[in-house]
This record gives structure tokens, C-alpha cells and sequence, in this order.
């Protein structure tokens, strides 16, 4: 008998939700992968095994901005997850993705889930997922700012259709790389993408001039290094993702399609996604483009939510 599956496969993490159980998986989107390219764990245990074993073993994520660039690498990850969320058994997968990332992207995806003993595979738009997720009504017009990993997506929706999308490919996982350059331009200090992304979550807008302590090697001696700096220094160099945010939505307000013949109008922007976690974002984003934003209950779950009640 085939389990009915919905599907949230993200750059930095990947949530399933199961028919009938709930959400039921939450992992990291990484593999660990030996030096002979084998997988050989995945998810938390893939970063578990990196920090036991640095020098044999590396991290591998399958997708970079939204866009799959590893398809084995893709397929083989998606089988051990799915196999984790509904062990032996036929699936049926709707799956969430973003509005800007392409019909080669899709095919790509269909393809790898296929592989992974996979029946029938369905799309929903992330935008259209996330907004029954977040349970909120669009009547009079709202906006859903997904900041993810790879990419932060804007959408208008009204009445249930899609009618204005920004996608800016470049999110979580590339202000963790710009973090990771300014902490070895500034201070030598030479840190993990997991250490950045760790720190950034200690982040609180609201207080720039709050100490944050961050942990590495120095980059002369490789000797264990803790230093601290001020929050505005780290929000500075996270700007791909916070900056990159606030015009994404400056963008599709500034655009938005007449609806009716008239001029529309948004009537709430809510934030989902990992990055809607950072402390303080929604009160950074409401200033940048004047309008309130809200961040989503359990914003990461949103778009898991909204397939599980598609499923349901």
C-alpha cells in the first residue's frame, strides 16, 4: 500500500510530512561522503560523523541555490530520507517548490524521486504551501516571504492564485559563507559554515551592541581560537541574507499587479522559513520597506504545514 507523502527539500534542511502521522523527519540537506565519493551517512549523522572523523570525510549538499547540482548526490539523499519517513514502503510524493526555480529543475527532481521506489510525483507551488500552512486568509491580498537556505522568494497572492513573484537566489548558506570571509579577512579566524550558521542564530537585531562569542581555528597557528564581537558586525556580514530579504520585498511591493482593474494592495506580509528565525528580523524588515511584517508560527514548518493539509 503507498504512503502519501509531503515533501519540503530545501538547501539547508528537508521536512516530510506522512499522511495520517504529521511531520515526521526534519534533517539537515547534507550528505557525509568518503574519500572515494561514497555516502556514507546523512543529515544530523552526516555532521556528526564529519566532526569525529575531519580528515577522512566531507560535507556535500546536493542543491546550491534552490537548483540541484548534484543529481546522484540528490537521489541518494531523498532515498535514505524517505526511507527513514515511511520505511518500506511505495510512496506518493507532492512536493513544495519555489515559484523561480524552472521546469529543467522540476524534471530533475521528479527524476531523482523516481529513483527512489517513488509512484507518483506531484508540484505544489512553495508560496501556495506555506500560505495554508501559516492558516491565514487572502482575500485582501498578502505577501509570503520564504527566506531560505539557497534562495529567499517573495510572493503576492490573493484569491488563491500567485500573481507576482521575486526569487533572489543567494540566502542562508551564503551569508554563512560571507560570514565565515569577513571572520578570516578581519580577525584570522577561520570558522565552519556550521559555526557561522550557529552564531547567526545568537543574533538579535534589536541589540547591535550586543557581544557574540565565535569559535575557530587561527588561521596562523590552527590552534582553537574564541573571540567576540559586536552584533553589528555579524549582521553586517550576514547581509546576503537579511539585506537581501528586505529588497526582495521592496521589489514585489513596489510592483504590485492591478487587480480587477484596480490598483491592489497587500494586506499583511508574514515571514516563514529558517530565516524568519533571526531574532529581530521582523522588526528590521518592517522598517526597510514600511510595511509590518509578522514572522509565521514555527515559521521552518510552515510549508511542510500547508503540504500536510493537501494530503490530509
Amino acid at each position: 500500500m503507498a504512503v502519501t507523502i509531503g515533501l519540503d527539500f530545501g538547501c539547508g534542511s528537508t521536512e516530510i510530512y506522512v499522511k495520517g502521522k504529521g511531520i515526521v523527519l526534519r534533517e539537515p540537506s547534507v550528505a557525509a561522503v568518503d574519500t572515494e565519493g561514497n555516502v556514507i551517512a546523512a543529515g544530523v549523522e552526516a555532521l556528526l560523523i564529519r566532526g569525529r572523523a575531519p580528515g577522512s570525510v566531507t560535507l556535500r549538499r546536493p542543491m546550491r541555490d534552490s537548483v540541484i547540482s548534484d543529481f546522484n548526490l540528490c537521489a541518494e539523499l531523498l532515498d535514505r530520507f524517505l526511507e527513514l519517513a515511511a520505511p518500506h514502503h511505495t510512496k506518493q510524493v507532492v512536493i513544495a517548490t519555489k515559484c523561480g526555480i524552472g521546469g529543467e529543475n522540476r524534471e530533475l527532481i521528479k527524476n531523482a524521486l523516481l529513483d527512489c521506489r517513488v509512484s507518483n510525483v506531484e508540484f505544489v507551488d512553495a508560496p501556495l504551501a506555506a500560505l495554508r500552512g501559516c492558516e491565514l486568509s487572502d482575500s485582501d491580498g498578502i505577501i509570503i516571504c520564504d527566506i531560505g537556505a539557497g534562495s529567499i522568494e517573495t510572493s503576492y497572492i490573493r484569491d488563491g492564485d500567485i500573481l507576482r513573484t521575486e526569487t533572489y537566489f543567494g540566502g542562508g548558506s551564503e551569508a554563512d559563507q560571507s560570514i565565515c570571509d569577513y571572520m578570516h579577512r578581519r580577525y584570522g579566524l577561520v570558522m565552519t559554515q556550521q559555526d557561522a550558521c550557529a552564531a547567526k542564530q545568537l543574533l538579535d537585531m534589536n541589540n547591535v551592541e550586543r557581544r557574540i562569542a565565535l569559535t575557530g581555528r587561527d588561521s596562523s597557528t590552527g590552534m582553537p581560537r574564541r573571540i567576540e564581537i559586536r552584533s553589528s558586525e555579524l549582521i553586517h556580514a550576514a547581509a546576503p541574507q537579511i539585506k537581501g530579504a528586505s529588497d526582495n520585498i521592496a521589489a514585489v511591493l513596489s510592483n504590485l499587479p492591478r487587480y480587477a482593474g484596480k490598483a491592489a494592495s497587500a494586506g499583511s506580509l508574514v515571514l516563514v522559513g529558517g530565516g524568519a528565525l533571526l531574532s529581530g528580523i521582523a522588526e528590521y524588515i518592517t522598517e526597510a520597506v514600511g510595511m509590518e511584517a509578522i514572522v509565521a508560527e514555527a515559521p521552518a514548518d510552515a510549508i511542510a504545514r500547508g503540504l500536510g493539509q493537501l494530503i490530509e
